[in-house]
């Protein structure tokens, strides 16, 4: 034990010894802010693609915490707020909710529950009329970028790719308890459908997961690791940026939190999220001019946009308890977890083996026809938390997203301080439609568990609870109960007009040699899981930049 300590601390010493070093280069040929799931696709395919100096900043630590690559260790990491921005937002129908992001070498991707969503056509063709005829940003443009990325275990056809770095799985094994659910959506009238990334997203699935060989496959993993070991990107972890330096409407460079210490480059990519990417602009000076004035920050561009059409998935949870010890209840907690842990450690199979979450349905509660407006995720536990199991007795929670909220909300600046907690309203609910479609869903996945599969073993409804049937009664306890999916995206909003922060590029207007690259320029959701489409974004946004260097 003390000679592992001793190593431990010789490999932290060398470790803090190379930091300094690299930190003496006080100049790159590109700066990329954010080493979440963009920011890794941003420097892997600009060392493949370019012979630029690269530095990619992070305010978290690496991904060397072993429970970010044991695929069930994300319920672990996220229950005591590891690797996370520990934020929250303003009162959302009366309280305060927890608005966490990852604030670690591949941020979500390292932290998140690893479900590998595309979304559907519609959702692209509104980015490219977003865009119109300034860029390519339709699914027709993206579906070869999907698949250039992916390395998926068993689908290889005209939506899916196997040569790519990110591991794509199917579960390995389906818990009986999520066997019941995958009969009872068929028995309710949706479709089995094996595929939700490839003709159809309709039905009910199993779910596909970033997982390769039992491990988590990160964007770290997928792309990033060769060009850390190889010296072409230079990794400055435990570094907060807090502004861009701007000058005659050029960015140059960066400057961190420590110490006012700059970093300058020819080229900015801000790829840290759908919070900070906005936070860094504002304290920048480019925002909307009259809220940047408040804060006595001077303007340099005003863009107007800046931090607004926040948008989300918001989860709505419906929970019941089943009979007998069906599902990952007792495996989750307690000795329970030991047990799985080491036969994690022994077979690589087993409940800590996957995420936890094995089915999926996307469905119109008003149209089984038509395209999905609800996401359902059949999770075998109940967590209070919606994260840690919550008592002994088994249960089911199906996790309600409304697919395509109408509800915009925005991200501000609480004063002048870059490291002040920002102001955060999603505006879960805020509009009328999407709280109709949240109750009609409700009243769905009732329907779903009186099913001749499902109804045998629920014990009782807990949540919204048998009292609670008019549509007014569930709209409340909607609004009680809500909360966030980790999916934050439109905060820097692409677009050809000109509000929108960002053109078809991903150029941020009035200043150049800046980009944002990252959630935040979706100009409206994706049907799901935001994280299989931001890769996919930031290597089709990459794509780009690398055009125009060589053009330069």
């Amino acid at each position: 034990m003390a000679l592992l300590r001793l190593r431990v601390l010789i490999e932290r010493y060398k470790w803090r010894e190379k930091e300094k070093t690299l930190m003496s280069q006080e100049a790159y040929d590109i700066i990329i802010v954010g080493a979440g799931a963009a920011g890794c696709v941003v420097a892997s395919y600009l060392a493949e693609h370019t012979d630029a100096s690269i530095a990619l900043i992070e305010a978290g630590d690496t991904d060397r915490d072993p429970f970010i690559h044991i695929p069930a260790g994300f319920a672990k990491i996220l229950a005591h707020d590891r690797h996370v921005w520990k934020y929250e937002t303003v009162p959302q129908h009366g309280t305060k909710r927890a608005y966490r992001s990852g604030k670690v070498l591949g941020g979500g991707s390292s932290i998140n529950a690893m479900a590998y969503v595309r979304g559907q056509i519609r959702d692209y063709a509104a980015w490219q009329d977003a865009v119109g005829d300034t860029g390519k940003w339709s699914y027709q443009d993206l579906l070869p970028v999907f698949m250039a990325q992916e390395d998926n275990d068993t689908f290889h056809d005209e939506y899916h790719g196997i040569n790519g770095g990110l591991a794509v799985q199917l579960p390995k094994g389906i818990n009986e308890l999520n066997q019941y659910c995958l009969k009872a959506f068929q028995e309710y009238g949706i479709p089995f459908n094996p595929d939700y990334n490839g003709k159809s997203q309709i039905g009910v699935s199993p779910v596909q997961s970033t997982v390769g060989n039992q491990r988590r496959c990160s964007a770290v993993d997928a792309y990033l690791r060769p060009h850390l070991a190889s010296g072409r990107v230079t990794l400055l972890t435990g570094k907060t940026v807090v502004r861009i330096l701007v000058e005659n409407k050029r960015a140059v460079g960066v400057e961190l939190m420590d110490k006012g210490l700059r970093i300058t480059a020819g080229e900015v990519v801000l790829s840290a999220g759908s919070v900070h990417s906005p936070k860094i602009l504002m304290h920048s000076g480019i925002g909307p001019a009259e809220q940047l004035r408040q804060h006595g920050i001077a303007v340099i561009v005003d863009s107007p946009e800046v931090g607004e059409n926040l948008h989300d998935h918001a989860i709505v949870p419906v929970r019941a308890y089943v009979k007998g010890d069906l599902g990952y209840q007792a495996a989750a907690q307690g000795l329970g977890t030991v047990k799985a842990g080491l036969r994690y450690f022994v077979t690589k199979d087993g409940p800590a083996s996957g995420n936890g979450i094995e089915t999926v349905s996307h469905w119109n509660p008003s149209d089984f026809a038509a395209e999905p407006t609800i996401q359902c995720y059949h999770v075998p536990i109940i967590a209070a938390d919606g994260i840690s199991p919550t008592g002994d007795r088994s249960g089911i929670t199906f996790e309600l997203v409304v697919l395509q909220p109408k509800s915009r909300g925005w991200v501000r600046l609480a004063d002048s301080d870059p490291t002040s907690m920002p102001l955060i309203n999603p505006n879960f609910m805020g509009e009328e439609e999407d709280l109709r479609a949240a109750v009609e869903s409700v009243r769905a996945v009732r329907k779903v568990m009186a099913q001749e599969s499902l109804a045998p073993v629920i014990a009782e409804e807990i949540e919204p609870g048998p009292p609670i049937q008019s549509d007014a009664e569930i709209g409340e306890w909607v609004k009680r109960v809500v909360t966030t999916m980790f999916h934050p995206v439109g905060t820097c909003r692409m677009g050809q007009d000109a509000r929108a922060v960002v053109d078809a590029r991903l150029r941020v207007r009035g200043v150049d040699g800046l980009r944002v690259i990252d959630a935040s320029i979706m100009p409206n959701i994706t049907s799901g899981n935001t994280n299989a489409p931001t890769q996919a974004l930031a290597r089709h946004g990459t794509g780009m930049l690398v055009e125009d260097l060589k053009r330069a």
